[in-house]
C-alpha cells in the first residue's frame, strides 16, 4: 500500500482527481466542512445527508458552490450519467452492510462513463484508541473495506488504494468530548459515554502535551465505469 505521508485530504484529492469545472457528489456529508473544501477548490457540489438533526442545520447555510439534499447515498438527486465524481469522507462506514449493493448500484447510475468514486476512510491510530472506548467502529469499518474490494470494485477499470496521515488536534478533554457528543449521526453512544474518567484519562495518556492526534486514513478510487 503506497504511503502518502502527512497530507490533508484536500491535497491528496486534488493530486488524484480534478475538481475545477467538475460536477460532485458529497455523500453523508454531515456538517459540509468536505463539501466547503471541495467547492473552493473549484467543484460544483451536490452535499447529501440523511440524518434531519444535521439536514435542519445544513439548509440554514447557504454556501457558494454547494447544493444540499437531505436523503441517504442510495438515492441520489441527480439523473443518470450526470456527475463527475462521488466523494464518500468519513462516512462509508455510517452505511449499513445490507444497503452496500443497492448504494454503490446507485453511483454507478450517476457516474459519467469516465466518473469516479472516492473514498476516505479513518482507520487505527492513537486517538481512535480514545474513541473505542465509546464508540467502537472496527467491524463497520472493516465491512466498508471488504464492500469496496468485493461489490463496488467491479464496476470500475481503474482501482488505487494509498494511506495517508493528518494531525487532529484539540484545546482539551472538554473539547475532544463536546465535538463528539455534538454529532447527531452517532446514535450507539450517549453524553455519559464520553464524559466519563476512563475515556479522559486514555485522552490525557494519548494526547499529551499539546493534544495533537495523528489520523491515519485510507484512500480508495475507482476509476472509468466498466
Amino acid at each position: 500500500m503506497k504511503d502518502l505521508g502527512l497530507r490533508t485530504n484536500i491535497d491528496v484529492v486534488t493530486e488524484f482527481v480534478e475538481l475545477q469545472g467538475s460536477r460532485v457528489i458529497d455523500a453523508g456529508c454531515g456538517s459540509m466542512v468536505f463539501s466547503r473544501q471541495l467547492a473552493a477548490a473549484g467543484a460544483q457540489v451536490i452535499a447529501v445527508d440523511p440524518d434531519p438533526i444535521q439536514a435542519e442545520k445544513n439548509r440554514k447555510i447557504s454556501e457558494p458552490g454547494i447544493e444540499f439534499f437531505e436523503t441517504g447515498a442510495d438515492q441520489l438527486p441527480v439523473g443518470d450519467t450526470s456527475v463527475d465524481g462521488v466523494f464518500f469522507a468519513y462516512s462509508l462506514h455510517h452505511i449499513p452492510e445490507v444497503v452496500y449493493p443497492r448504494l454503490f448500484d446507485e453511483v454507478v447510475r450517476v457516474l459519467k462513463s469516465d466518473g469516479y468514486l472516492y473514498v476516505i476512510e479513518p482507520f487505527g491510530g492513537p486517538l481512535n484508541d480514545v474513541m473505542i472506548l465509546f464508540h467502537n467502529e472496527e467491524q463497520v469499518r472493516a465491512d466498508a473495506q471488504t464492500a469496496l474490494a468485493t461489490i463496488a470494485s467491479k464496476s470500475f477499470s481503474n482501482i488505487e488504494s494509498f494511506d495517508y496521515h493528518s494531525i487532529r488536534q484539540f484545546d482539551s478533554f472538554e473539547d475532544f468530548a463536546t465535538q463528539f457528543t455534538a454529532k447527531t449521526f452517532n446514535t450507539n453512544y450517549g453524553k455519559e459515554d464520553v464524559w466519563n474518567e476512563e475515556v479522559r484519562t486514555k485522552f490525557e495518556e494519548m494526547g499529551r502535551p499539546d493534544y495533537r492526534f495523528e489520523a491515519p486514513k485510507r484512500g480508495w478510487i475507482g476509476r472509468g465505469l466498466v
